[in-house]
């Protein structure tokens, strides 16, 4: 699904672009090459490739694939991935890489999902070598542009932002940490946190973002920075935060 000119969604359970319970997966198209950002549960892997050769590009042109975080419905595709196109994977150096390459079931919070039925049984987490590590704040080039990282703890510790500018736009890829609405991405999971948050979330103030594109949900390309206050003004009230899966129910 074409969004920009160098904007395409080509994964993502909730928009039926894949199947697996997959985050959405961004193709990014640069002047010299095209690269994923977020690598979806593997459940799907040929669907994927299938819809990037729908949108007319070659999937071995793919030469990296950039992880928000480590969370399976981000991650898990990303051995697949790797093994089909021989690409290099990059995840935060902030446990991410750790988790990615050799996480143990009670490090990942595998078990504790299973407790809580969020995976089935035979649920098996896929590692998958890690090709480089990114550190907080730093900027390289990939497929010809240029992109800064931020890392946002509060959703997990390694959730990382890339930065970067697209057909005209300050654009923002978020992974799970803000939503439409302001909306955060507070778990009650391993790594996640309130005190996190207070933590990361402040690292995104006054970047004057246009386009803000999350891991689930909507995205938006324009007034971006408008969704980051509006999470951070509800970061600074007295009541926990509106967080993703939250429900009202009548007591």
């Amino acid at each position: 699904m074409r969004i920009t000119s160098s904007i395409y969604l080509v994964g993502g359970t909730t928009y039926g672009l894949t199947n697996g319970n997959d985050s959405h997966i961004y193709l990014i198209k640069g002047p010299s090459g095209i690269f994923l950002i977020d690598a979806g549960n593997g459940y799907d892997t040929e669907g994927l490739l299938r819809n990037i050769r729908d949108e007319g590009f070659d999937p071995l042109d793919i030469n990296h694939i950039l992880i928000t975080h480590h969370h399976t419905d981000h991650a898990r595709g990303a051995k697949a991935l790797k093994d089909a196109l021989g690409c290099e994977v990059w995840i935060s150096d902030n446990t991410g890489k750790h988790l990615l390459e050799e996480g143990t079931d009670e490090e990942l919070g595998v078990n504790y999902a299973k407790e809580h039925g969020m995976y089935s049984r035979d649920y098996v987490y896929i590692h998958c070598p890690v090709d480089h590590g990114i550190k907080d704040g730093e900027s390289f080039t990939i497929a010809g542009i240029e992109i800064t990282t931020i890392n946002v703890i509060g959703h997990s510790d390694d959730s990382t932002c890339f930065l970067m500018h697209l057909d005209g736009r300050k654009c923002l890829f978020s992974g799970d940490i803000v939503y439409a609405g302001g909306i955060i991405g507070l778990l009650n999971y391993p790594m996640s946190s309130l005190e996190g948050y207070h933590e990361g979330l402040p690292k995104l103030k006054n970047l004057d973002i246009d386009a803000l594109f999350p891991g689930h949900r909507m995205f938006t390309l324009s007034s971006g920075q408008g969704v980051i206050d509006a999470g951070l003004k509800h970061l600074d009230g007295i009541f926990v935060p509106p967080s993703v899966g939250q429900r009202i129910e009548n007591i």
